[in-house]
């Protein structure tokens, strides 16, 4: 069995457990598992831009942000239909990273990182001062709308078996969509620019309006997780911008690996999961948690996918002695 088919079968596996999963496990791990997907949509974003371009982003937590506060707005005052609220959330999201992304796209290591820093502090400070639009400290509630579907009519958001089907489809759609990205000329033009960026404009690549592209695609999908998080929660605050969510988002992309797809998704599930655990074991998880990342970062550097490099070489090798 060579690598690819191995993949092939580990992925209809998983989507048939997903598929599932409302019979197999109670409300509240179901819920847990909800968490899991928006965040691995998250991270799965986050790293277009950390591991396929190789630009450390420490404001990506705007664009999550964005896409939540605008989602659970047009719910409120508007009563946007849910579809159109969380694309809404995701455009909202690539629209600020078009904005910001004009002027952070031209740089590059420390000086790109230290920008989206100071943008995603700049838009935490609004979220904190607009207190009539984003209700401040306090937050911004409103119930996510239920579904009409044609043929079927309405079907009720509240049930968390719902809830969790929708997130599935969605969130499954555009993991779909990132990979895709991957596959295009601009994904592979995205890894050459991360190798040697002034070769690939030696050749005749526009770089600027290349990363601007990559990085307007890569909000995007952050608004779309932070639309899908606040719905979730029915709830949005500060906490959604602030240092920590991107902080976050960081980790969950370096203990997964970002030098893979998959890495970042794992990453996501494993600290959620990690972190719900140990926080009802002891009220000093955190600590644990940073124990775990500083090992991880030593005996593990290219993350939790890395771990699983031997077996794929030893499928290699076994394909290759078959083939002869």
């Amino acid at each position: 069995m060579n690598r690819k088919i191995l993949y092939q079968l580990i992925v209809l596996i998983v989507l048939v457990i997903l598929v599932f999963m409302p019979n197999l496990i109670s409300e509240y791990k179901l819920n847990l598992i909800i968490r899991m997907a928006i965040y691995a949509l998250f991270a799965v974003s986050y790293n277009i831009l950390f591991g396929q371009a190789g630009l450390l982003s420490f404001g990506h937590a705007a664009y999550f942000g964005m896409g939540a506060y605008t989602t659970l707005f047009l719910f409120k005052h508007v009563k946007m239909p849910l579809i159109l609220g969380i694309l809404s959330g995701g455009i909202l999201g690539g629209l600020l990273g078009l904005v910001f992304g004009i002027f952070v796209v031209r740089l590059g290591g420390v000086s790109f990182g230290l920008l989206t820093l100071a943008f995603n502090q700049f838009i935490y400070a609004i979220a904190e001062k607009w207190r009539p639009v984003t209700g401040g400290e306090d937050g911004l509630t409103a119930s996510r709308p239920d579904m009409y579907i044609p043929g079927i009519g309405e079907v009720e958001m509240f049930s968390t078996v719902h809830w969790y089907y929708f997130v599935l489809i969605t969130v499954l759609i555009s993991i779909f969509g990132c990979w895709y990205f991957t596959k295009t000329p601009l994904g592979r033009l995205n890894l050459c620019m991360r190798e040697n960026e002034e070769r690939t404009r030696f050749i005749g690549y526009n770089t600027y309006l290349s990363r601007l592209i990559i990085y307007v695609l890569s909000t995007f999908f952050a608004g779309i997780a932070g639309a899908l998080a606040s719905s979730f929660q029915e709830f949005v605050s500060t906490s959604f911008i602030n240092l920590d969510k991107s902080a976050e988002v960081l980790m969950m992309t370096f203990i997964g690996g970002g030098g893979t797809f998959v890495g970042p998704i794992l990453g996501a599930c494993f600290l959620i999961y990690i972190n719900d655990l140990l926080s009802t074991l002891t009220e000093r998880w955190a600590v644990i948690q940073g124990a775990i990342f500083i090992l991880l970062v030593l005996y593990a550097p290219r993350g939790l996918s890395g771990l699983a490099e031997p077996l794929t070489k030893i499928l290699d090798k076994t394909g290759e002695v078959q083939r002869a």
